[in-house]
């Protein structure tokens, strides 16, 4: 008889997949996904920020440099209020007990960022912000109502 058995076969194909799926990774390009996976991560960290800022009523600082991000607040005042004056400190916490800070992917392309300071209402504080570049995509930030927009 001539022919392949059915265990032959199945042995050929799962070879067949495990180089496909070595070498077919190789194939595509993977930095516009990175780029724009984070251009959203860093959009939403300024989100959450602003969100933080409204909710303690406290300034948060959000620094972004061509390493990554991070947002700190000012440590709290005698009588648990807001510091008004003095360094930027304290790190801003997720709700799942991490720190909002972030590095971009090697072959993101981040262009220099800047410094956004949301205040207690939402808006931008400090200067307006610069347009911040991840690749192709552009992050702004409204100064009068601290919307955030990735394009």
């Amino acid at each position: 008889m001539a022919g392949f058995t059915l265990i032959e076969l199945l042995a050929c194909l799962l070879i067949l997949g495990v180089l496909v799926g070595m070498g077919g990774a190789r194939l595509f390009d993977r930095q516009p996904f990175d780029q724009r996976g984070y251009s959203d991560e860093l959009a939403a960290a300024l989100r959450y920020a602003q969100g933080v800022a409204v909710a303690s009523g406290c300034n948060v600082s959000v620094s972004i440099t061509l390493a990554g991000y991070s947002a700190l607040q000012r440590p709290a005042a005698p009588g648990n209020t807001c510091a008004l004056i003095g360094a930027y400190t304290l790190p801003v916490v997720r709700a799942d007990g991490t720190q909002l800070q972030g590095s971009p992917p090697s072959d993101a392309n981040v262009a220099a960022g800047g410094t956004i300071i949301f205040g207690s209402s939402g808006q931008v504080v400090n200067a307006p912000p610069p347009a911040l570049t991840v690749g192709p995509y552009t992050l702004t930030v409204d100064p009068l109502s601290g919307f955030v927009s990735v394009q």
